[in-house]
């Protein structure tokens, strides 16, 4: 038996002709008011979207949160059709909760990588987590690289991929206290990584690739995580990944989702970003 939103689908996807991607989930204010990061118009790209958007399991759950990017579907005449806003990595609120509550996206990595195509590149980055489990980097126990030498102390340098200029001042802070080093002791370290390797590219790949390899998910976000990021700063992580070569490595791809998530990458960046990532996502979660 078809769920009550299907006829429904029929009726607005049949007569969208664009559909725009905004900023902002069920708070965002006025949709005419929102930061437009995209325009699905092509036949193609709109049937696409009604697929990934359409096709899945309607939970009845609702979500406490808000969501994030919102997509409003219009007619020929600019008429809003409907709309529908993302909560987490896979789940999809078609009009408020009009039917219910989430409709779970069967293929929520493909809806992902669509919509940061159209702007909403920061997206990607919910899917960072997923990849890092997948590519079995789940914390344990200690949660933080321990100071000093030792098995979860400097060794984990190396085994991160550490750029070995940087090693020896790092064997002495932890983890945890790399999140907390000030501007100062972050200016010095990127001056002996730049003395060490001048080529930007090669830096902001050395540094993605040490990003991409840390335990999901204090060590990440709020270790070392925190320190790679300050000394990504100023570079051009999306660039350099290209440069060095398509498709990213598992590691570089986790970095570059790992930075996204804190950095807005500019619209030019955006498919670029998903050409780097799609092959690895795709791989770990195949459509």
């Amino acid at each position: 038996m078809r769920h009550r939103a299907e006829e429904w689908f029929d009726g607005v996807w049949g007569a969208a002709a664009l559909v725009r991607v905004l900023a902002g989930g069920e708070d965002g204010g006025p949709l005419e008011r929102r930061p437009l990061l995209g325009r699905v118009e092509s036949a193609g790209d709109l049937a696409e979207l009604r697929a990934l958007s359409t096709t899945g399991t309607h939970t009845g759950d609702l979500c406490r949160c808000h969501g994030s990017v919102t997509f409003a579907l219009h007619d020929a005449d600019g008429g809003l059709l409907g709309r529908a806003s993302l909560h987490g990595t896979d789940g999809v609120l078609w009009e408020g909760g009009r039917f219910g509550g989430l409709l779970e996206a069967a293929d929520p990595v493909g809806l992902s990588l669509f919509l940061a195509r159209y702007g909403a590149a920061r997206r990607l980055a919910g899917l960072a987590t997923r990849l890092a489990y997948a590519l079995g980097l789940r914390e344990g126990r200690p949660q933080f690289r321990e100071a000093g030498h030792g098995p979860h102390g400097a060794r984990l340098l190396e085994t991160r991929g550490v750029p070995r200029v940087l090693r020896p001042a790092l064997a002495q802070v932890s983890g945890h206290d790399c999140a907390g080093l000030d501007g100062a002791r972050v200016a010095e370290l990127r001056g002996l990584l730049a003395a060490a390797e001048p080529d930007e590219g090669r830096r902001a790949v050395a540094l993605l690739g040490w990003l991409g390899a840390l335990p999901e998910p204090m060590e990440a976000e709020y270790g070392e995580g925190v320190l790679v990021r300050a000394l990504l700063a100023g570079l051009d992580p999306v660039a350099a990944a290209w440069c060095a070569g398509r498709p990213a490595g598992p590691r570089a791809a986790l970095g570059l989702l790992r930075w996204a998530g804190h950095a807005e990458a500019t619209a030019p960046d955006a498919a670029e970003l998903v050409a780097l990532v799609e092959p690895v996502l795709r791989g770990a979660f195949p459509a």
